[in-house]
């Protein structure tokens, strides 16, 4: 395991931030690159970021500093995205096989029982963790997998994948417009004009790159997540309430969650609330950490 890194400066701009979660990471671990940064392990919460599919672990710059000044952050690429290795052919790309996966990932790194917080798919895997017994509290924003029964949320996914790989390299140049952050993150952002041109490049890049999307998205069709009530932390779950890519009321079925989960809305949200309400998102995992009776730093 690496040596702990030093405290993170909350006071580093957007720019730094997506320097440090698109630069080399901290540890390679199983084939999975982890960003460790933040408060020294054991003084502080250790917390877990998890991404989406088709992403990386640059998606969190945006909540990076305050969630860094608080805990001892983990940041993960899924495999098959960002600098992790690909999945291998036929392996099995199932949330629930992604956590046990990331599970023992997390207790080489000596956080066995961390809190989480995923974006959609991460989410979904998230959850998978708790019900495993590997979480201490999960904050969920926008999760995969409340569906009551199986299927393709959205053709947005599809769409996307395939208008990143079409525009290849030079579509990640063209996100330094706003107007063409306004066609291609419509999907995942209210206000897409108005996200950094640098996440958007490397999130364009993310997208395009990865090697486990379609495997994944295959998984994410034959099941849901149906282990709510094997999870005994605390959960919050937020959805946008203009979230595109898992639109209500098909994909945010309360029954699906696990049993007392805090549910939230958030009014001019998007599927990415770290991005459209980064503040808010904070206040989230804080709460939520807090309701584990682990205040934050």
């Amino acid at each position: 395991m690496a040596a702990p890194p030093p405290w993170h400066d909350a006071g580093m701009s957007l720019h730094a931030e997506l320097a440090l979660l698109e630069g080399p990471p901290t540890t390679v671990v199983a084939g999975v690159a982890v960003t460790r940064t933040g408060r020294p392990p054991g003084q502080a919460p250790t917390l877990v970021l998890i991404h989406g599919v088709g992403a990386a672990r640059l998606v969190w710059a945006p909540v990076l500093a305050p969630l860094a000044a608080r805990y001892d952050v983990i940041v993960v690429d899924l495999p098959g995205h960002g600098a992790s290795a690909p999945l291998p052919p036929g392996a099995d790309a199932s949330c629930p096989a992604l956590a046990l996966r990331l599970g023992g990932v997390l207790r080489e790194l000596g956080a066995a029982h961390p809190h989480l917080a995923g974006n959609s798919l991460g989410g979904w895997v998230a959850l998978e963790l708790a019900a495993d017994g590997s979480a201490s509290s999960v904050t969920a924003l926008a999760p995969a997998g409340l569906r009551l029964v199986p299927g393709e949320p959205t053709p947005l996914l599809r769409i996307n994948r395939m208008m990143a790989r079409l525009t290849g390299r030079l579509g990640e140049s063209l996100s330094a417009n706003a107007t063409i952050r306004r066609l291609t993150f419509a999907s995942s952002s209210t206000d897409p004009g108005a996200l950094d041109p640098g996440l958007a490049r490397g999130v364009a890049r993310a997208l395009r790159t990865c090697t486990g999307y379609e495997a994944m998205i295959a998984a994410t069709d034959r099941i849901t997540f149906d282990r709510g009530d094997r999870v005994v932390v605390p959960v919050t779950i937020a959805f946008g309430d203009r979230d595109r890519i898992l639109p209500a009321p098909d994909n945010q079925q309360r029954q699906a969650a696990p049993p007392g989960a805090r549910w939230e809305v958030l009014p001019g949200c998007g599927h990415a609330p770290m991005w459209d309400a980064p503040a808010r998102s904070v206040e989230l995992v804080d709460a939520t950490v807090h309701s584990a009776g682990e205040p934050a730093a």
